[in-house]
């Protein structure tokens, strides 16, 4: 029977409803006709017609069915949310070539890698390696993959439609799974098996001659690492299924038995998109794990810079500015605390270094000192001045961050309702920037304070070098006052200062405000 006739038929029907008819006379024509297609189907074996009964031809189909993809059902459970069927399929688009740069993304090849290569020139390989995936994976290829993931949806869908229990209602005594039992085929009363037809035309009317069957066939059976289902098996089955579909002969029984000749399958055609999910894990994994390899270096790095300045002196975290707290923001994928680390430095560093060691050395060229030029003098002061502000304002930043204060009373009100609303994620994430620009502008502030001090220093031990007083004229009498080997001391500090600048360029970014003051 053409499908061409039977929408013709649909399309008058849907007319008549369109209009507003009700004329049950109408129905029963439709009803009528549906009835002689029946009968004159190469399938009415299927169906009797007086009776509104199935026939034995009816089960044998489905049991013949059954018999095919049987086996494989076992092995398909939860087969279309598995991660790794997904990954059987991407790799059979690929060559051994692109195979090996796949496996040398995983973070455990990475984090090998980074074992025998210094971590920027693993950082240049990496991204080699990930815009080599990213142009063989094409516009093209992305779809042809994705193809094929959705026909094999199509092929489990289809596989485990459950046979059993709709071959049970023509043989309540079918054992599940016993291919070589011989079922007796009863009739059933068209209305009982209406919703199993509806169900198998759903799965069965996404089958289509035309998708690359052989491919993800053979892709299903690797994936399993079985031959669940054979290729000519399959191809035999379809031929006969889409012969049966072209009948439209489950779609007539059951226009007639529910008594809706209007009736439309709606067949179940999955529209899945893996590749591009799927590169964009590679893509985060390397980029994340080759982050980790760099951070560790960077961390190795101030942590052997830090011994050289502070030794063994302890370096106490902030209250409320910590990293443990950013940690927090971070997993919630929020922008979180950004320069925990130099903040708590930068406070140890003048609470102990500065107060005890450079702040006297700057009193004494400031008091005794005859300045040659001076605007050094000038600079000298101002610069001691802002240090000397430096362990109020990390005080005062850090209490504003408090549960009851200005920053954190509003930090703690957006992260909770970013977790229920997306749109305070951004509101969340500008305020972590404000916060994270003034710490930003206080190490940048105390930075250009001590390169001043750390110029001047590096000046005076120079003029000593050259023997001359072109910088300050009563280098002697400074020296005598010091009561210490003065040269020795400036060294020392000079070095820690160089250090801790050098520390702070480990982490620098500008911030806004030093931003816009250079533009």
């Amino acid at each position: 029977m053409a499908l061409f006739f039977l929408e013709k038929l649909q399309s008058f029907f849907l007319q008549l409803s369109g209009s507003g008819s009700k004329d049950d006379a109408d129905k029963k024509r439709l009803l009528k006709m549906i009835t002689r297609d029946i009968a004159q189907s190469r399938y009415k074996g299927f169906f009797k017609i007086r009776t509104e009964e199935t026939e034995s031809d009816m089960g044998k189909f489905f049991f013949t069915i059954y018999k095919t993809v049987g086996k494989a059902q076992v092995y398909l459970q939860r087969a279309e949310h598995s991660s790794q069927l997904k990954m059987c399929v991407i790799e059979s688009f690929m060559d051994k070539k692109l195979l090996d740069i796949v496996e040398g993304l995983t973070a455990q090849a990475i984090e090998e890698r980074g074992k025998t290569m210094r971590p920027e020139e693993l950082e240049v390989q990496v991204k080699k390696e990930l815009d080599t995936l990213l142009a063989v994976f094409d516009a093209g290829t992305v779809n042809t993959v994705d193809e094929c993931y959705n026909t094999i949806l199509r092929l489990i869908n289809f596989v485990m439609f459950d046979y059993y229990r709709l071959l049970a209602k023509f043989d309540g005594d079918i054992p599940e799974n016993d291919f070589n039992y011989q079922p007796e085929y009863r009739r059933v009363i068209g209305e009982k098996i209406s919703d199993n037809l509806k169900d198998f035309m759903e799965v069965a009317y996404a089958m289509s001659m035309s998708l690359d069957w052989k491919h993800a066939i053979k892709t299903i059976n690797t994936y399993k690492n079985l031959e669940l289902i054979s290729v000519d098996e399959w191809n035999k089955l379809l031929v006969g299924l889409q012969d049966v579909q072209s009948s439209s002969i489950f779609l007539l029984i059951v226009r007639l038995v529910d008594k809706s000749p209007a009736w439309q399958v709606k067949p179940n055609i999955p529209k899945e998109h893996i590749i591009d999910k799927w590169l964009e894990e590679r893509r985060l994994e390397a980029h994340e794990t080759v982050e980790k390899i760099l951070n560790a270096q960077r961390n190795a790095a101030v942590t052997a810079m830090a011994t050289e300045i502070f030794g063994a002196m302890s370096v106490p975290k902030l209250t409320n500015y910590t990293e443990e707290i950013a940690a927090g923001f971070f997993a919630k994928k929020l922008e979180g605390y950004t320069h925990t680390i130099e903040m708590r430095y930068l406070k140890t560093f003048m609470q102990f270094i500065f107060k005890d060691e450079i702040h006297p050395i700057c009193e004494l060229f400031l008091v005794k000192g005859k300045w040659v030029d001076r605007r050094l003098s000038q600079q000298l002061s101002e610069a001691v001045h802002s240090l000397i502000t430096i362990p109020s304002k990390i005080d005062a930043f850090d209490k504003s961050l408090a549960a009851s204060n200005e920053y954190g009373d509003k930090i703690r009100l957006y992260v909770t309702k970013a977790d229920r609303e997306k749109s305070y994620i951004k509101y969340s994430n500008n305020l972590f920037k404000s916060v994270n620009n003034i710490a930003q502008d206080i190490i940048n502030g105390a930075e250009q304070s001590l390169i001043v001090i750390g110029k001047i220093y590096e000046a005076f031990l120079g003029d000593k070098q050259q023997k001359c007083h072109d910088f300050i004229t009563n280098r002697k009498e400074i020296e005598s006052a010091f009561g210490e080997d003065l040269l020795t001391r400036l060294r020392g500090c000079y070095k820690k200062i160089d250090g801790l600048v050098r520390l702070f360029h480990r982490f620098s970014k500008p911030s806004d405000t030093a931003k816009k003051e250079r533009e």
